[in-house]
């Protein structure tokens, strides 16, 4: 008759079985940040690495904003759209300006009624959703440079866990970039034709706020700017005795009637766009932005045309 094995044993074999998949995660996430470093290697920082600069290339830059990607739903025709255009543009970088994540159920915002509060995503299934969908861009072959830039709503996932556990800092998967090593965070990224000079274009997730941020953005700046945050797509040419510049909003990336939205905005109408920016640059110029619109009806529309 066979022994049968201890409780000593079982808890031999179960740690030795932990000890085996978190060396093969650690592994499989060297291997990744690997991969990462090998396509970002061209970039520098500044400000302590809050700051991405990226050197500028002839061709097209996608910005993608405030995705809320939310788990369940198919991705949105504004996503489906920036990956179907990235194949057919080849942009050498794509930057996600922030708000990837919802961080619905770590919101500092209360539950608005009893209904809502079984209805907010867990953490855990919008990593996983925006892993996903990001990992649409990871697959593509033209993009240099994946940067992410923190978003208010992105950094609810590390703002929780500094308020609650503050005694976990530096355990593995406690900062959200650990979760996305293909990605360069970065509060702003620059676009520069060298360390010293003016950046021809900066996109950061916010700056000024209001209908008209884009316009008093640029302003402010002195160079064109990109944001996103208040999910309007628009661009706004400025002209003053440097030249011609541009303030853009980046819009968002997910449908405007996302669950999302349905408690915060209390169901109201919004004057909000879904869709996406490409910046063009020629001869060390940023040239100027084009919008993909993405309609309430369906319909995403691209250079005036509707994209089947």
């Amino acid at each position: 008759m066979r022994k049968q094995p201890s409780k000593e044993d079982n808890d031999r074999a179960t740690a030795e079985a932990k000890a085996h998949r978190m060396a093969d995660q650690a592994a499989a996430r060297a291997l990744l940040n690997a991969a990462a470093a090998e396509r970002n290697k061209a970039h520098s920082h500044e400000r302590e690495k809050a700051r991405v600069t990226l050197p500028i290339e002839d061709g097209c830059v996608f910005v993608v904003s405030d995705q809320h990607y939310y788990p369940g739903l198919e991705p949105s025709a504004a996503h489906l759209a920036s990956v179907y255009l990235a194949r057919r543009l080849k942009p050498w970088a794509i930057i996600s300006n922030g708000d990837s994540i919802d961080g619905a159920s770590i919101s500092r915002w209360p539950v608005s009624s009893f209904t809502e509060m079984g209805g907010r995503p867990t953490v855990a299934a919008e990593l996983g959703e925006a892993a996903a969908r990001l990992r649409d861009y990871e697959k593509l072959a033209s993009p240099k440079f994946l940067v992410w830039n923190l978003g208010n709503h992105d950094s609810r996932f590390e703002t929780r866990l500094a308020e609650k556990v503050p005694e976990y800092a530096g355990v593995n998967g406690f900062t959200l970039k650990e979760h996305f090593p293909g990605w360069l965070p970065a509060w702003r990224t620059d676009f520069k034709t060298a360390p010293d000079a003016v950046p021809e274009v900066v996109v950061k997730h916010r700056f000024k706020g209001g209908t008209y941020a884009a316009h008093n953005n640029a302003i402010a700046t002195g160079t064109s700017m990109v944001t996103g945050h208040d999910h309007m797509l628009w661009a706004k040419a400025v002209t003053n005795v440097r030249g011609t510049f541009w303030g853009i909003d980046a819009g968002t990336l997910a449908p405007i009637y996302s669950p999302h939205f349905t408690n915060y905005t209390e169901d109201n109408v919004v004057n909000w766009q879904s869709g996406f920016v490409i910046l063009h640059f020629q001869n060390d110029k940023f040239v100027g932005p084009e919008l993909v619109h993405a309609l309430p009806d369906g319909r995403v529309i691209f250079r005036g045309k509707e994209l089947v």
